[in-house]
């Protein structure tokens, strides 16, 4: 199994998560020092590059704790 799986911020979410939370996510993975990747990525209602990150990184970013500056609304689905 990849220990380092990376993710795009909609395979995470389930959904598209904008421009905003985009750059939040960024932001904290910059600031914590977390690799990213980038992907290109072309369908009927999005066409271009999206950051990928570890999965442990955005689950410890959604679940509380990178976040502090987070505006504390509900990010996950279900």
């Amino acid at each position: 199994m990849n220990s380092m799986m990376m993710m795009s911020l909609y395979d995470f979410l389930g959904r598209a998560a904008g421009p905003e939370l985009g750059r939040e996510v960024a932001q904290a993975a910059s600031k914590a020092g977390v690799k990213s990747e980038m992907r290109e990525v072309a369908n009927p209602k999005y066409s271009g590059s999206v950051m990928l990150y570890p999965k442990a990184f955005l689950d410890l970013y959604f679940r509380g704790g990178l976040n502090e500056g987070a505006t504390g609304k509900q990010l996950l689905k279900g």
